[in-house]
Order: C-alpha cells, then sequence, then structure tokens
C-alpha cells in the first residue's frame, strides 16, 4: 500500500506538519484503505532492470492442473483447458494465472500469497486502529479479505489506469471446498442490503462511504457488484467491484478513480471473465 508523501523543508528535512496538512494525510488513509490488502498490493515500483509485470520466479510455476496433458504439434506437452466447476487452485497456481492476466496488461504488477501476507500486516494495522459503524460493514474496507479463511489461498494483480488516481486491482483466492467460495460471494450480496452507508474514522478524521449495488455479469457461477463511493473531508474516490464465485475460487476485481463516471463495469466484468479464463488454462 502507498504510503502518503512526505513534506519536507527545500533542504530534505522533513517539515513540521501543521493541522491542515495532518488531517488531509488521514483523509488520503481513509481514501485508500480499501486497497489497503490486496488492492493495493501492486503499487510497488519495479526493481531497476525489472519489466513492470513480474511474474512468480521459475521454481514456484505452476504444474499442470487436474486434466491429463497432451502433446501440442510440436512435441511440447500442453493442458486442455478446464471445464465445469473451478478446483481448490494451489497459491502456485494462482500465482502462475495472476502472471498471464499481467502480461496482457503492460505495467501491472503481481503478487504471491507470501508477498501478500507480509504487505497485509500494515493494512491490518490501520484497519485496527479504524472505527466502522456499523461494525458489520468493515469487510467492504478490504475487499473481504478479512474473511478469507487461512487454509485458502491467495494472488493478485493490480493494473495502472491512464491517470494516477485510477487503478483496477485482481484478486484470485482458492477456498478449501466450493460451498466456501460461493458463500463468500452470498455474503456480499446480503451486506450490500444493510451497508448502504456506513461511517468511517480514524483519529479525529471522519469519512462517509456509500454503497449501491450494480449489474455485473459474468463467466462465474455467481456474481456479486457495488459501486462505492468514500468521502474524506475534500476529498473522495470512487470504486466498482465485480466478483464472482465459480467452484472453489472466488475472482475479485474493483476498478478506482476519482469519478465514477469514468469507470465502466463492462470492463472491470471483462476482467474478471479474464482471470477465469487464466484460471482454465493452467
Amino acid at each position: 500500500m502507498g504510503s502518503a508523501p512526505a513534506h519536507r523543508h527545500p533542504t530534505g528535512a522533513p517539515r513540521p506538519q501543521t493541522p491542515a496538512s495532518r488531517r488531509r494525510v488521514t483523509a488520503t488513509l481513509l481514501l485508500v484503505v480499501p486497497l489497503a490488502l490486496t488492492a493495493c498490493t501492486g503499487t510497488d515500483e519495479p526493481e531497476p532492470g525489472q519489466p513492470g509485470t513480474t511474474a512468480p520466479p521459475a521454481s514456484t510455476q505452476a504444474p499442470p492442473s487436474s486434466s491429463e496433458t497432451s502433446t501440442g504439434p510440436t512435441g511440447s506437452p500442453t493442458a486442455p483447458p478446464l471445464t465445469g466447476p473451478l478446483p481448490s487452485f494451489t497459491a502456485e497456481e494462482l500465482a502462475a494465472a495472476a502472471s498471464e492476466v499481467a502480461g496482457d496488461h503492460p505495467g501491472s504488477r503481481v503478487r504471491t500469497a507470501e508477498e501478500i501476507s507480509s504487505l497485509a500486516e500494515s493494512g491490518r494495522k490501520l484497519l485496527d486502529d479504524m472505527d466502522v459503524t456499523p461494525p458489520k460493514c468493515a469487510p467492504f474496507m478490504d475487499n473481504q479479505d478479512a474473511t478469507l479463511p487461512a487454509s485458502a489461498a491467495i494472488a493478485s494483480v493490480t493494473i495502472p489506469g491512464g491517470t494516477l488516481e485510477s487503478e483496477t486491482s485482481i484478486s484470485l483466492a482458492a477456498y478449501p471446498e466450493p460451498g466456501d467460495a460461493a458463500e463468500a460471494v452470498s455474503r456480499t450480496t446480503g451486506l450490500l442490503r444493510s451497508c448502504g452507508t456506513f461511517t468511517l474514522q480514524l483519529g479525529s478524521t471522519e469519512g462517509t462511504a456509500t454503497l449501491r449495488g450494480g449489474k455485473a455479469h459474468s463467466d462465474a457461477e455467481t456474481t456479486a457488484s457495488y459501486w462505492m463511493d468514500v468521502a474524506a473531508g475534500e476529498q473522495s474516490v470512487a470504486s466498482y467491484t465485480v466478483s464472482g464465485s465459480d467452484g472453489a475460487v472466488v475472482v475479485s476485481v474493483t476498478t478506482r478513480d476519482d469519478q465514477e463516471g469514468d469507470i465502466v463495469p463492462e470492463d472491470v466484468a471483462a476482467t474478471l471473465d479474464e482471470a477465469l479464463t487464466a484460471l482454465r488454462t493452467q
């Protein structure tokens, strides 16, 4: 998750923040909290000499999935696409699928389960310091990852948008059982009915989140979608999320921007379908 820029004197020494600047920084934190876990895992700059898209190391590439491999015209083994409900993939298989998606979007960043776990610690600390009223709406502030069971696997992709304010994040989560995945999406739908508006407070700064259901269609077995607008101080950010469960997998895609009108819901759903296709070819 990106941090707020430091305020410095021309000499490079930190400049004391005024109460107004501290309020602006706190308000910014309220806005980025929905990206604190999965979504913000792709905001780091690549290491010098590395391309923007980061794939898992060779040792973590996924082996052929549950389908038997066949031999193509060149003699190289290929696996036919999976059909039917998706199985519960390993973390390595999810990372390979995430890398496939990222390869079609220049500048994207992939995070594996280990990286997400490490980076999520700071995001969860921020969430712990925040008051969400009513508390049951808190899952919307971390892309539902707070309810991801310990036995589940996850990988993520972050795709930069056309401006600094826009970004698309994709999480691919494999649950132990298909029922767990379907229940996760169903829980989102249920919460939407009772979390139309909720408040956020971080220190002395308050924000307001407004939710409304969407009408997305995807290739997943079950699909849920919603708009969320978060306002804090004079700042605001809009986002649109589409989550789909297929077998034991849940794919969630969130696109955020300053203006809701700059987000194309059909593109968000198409990105979810793109991720499902990548999983079927693992």
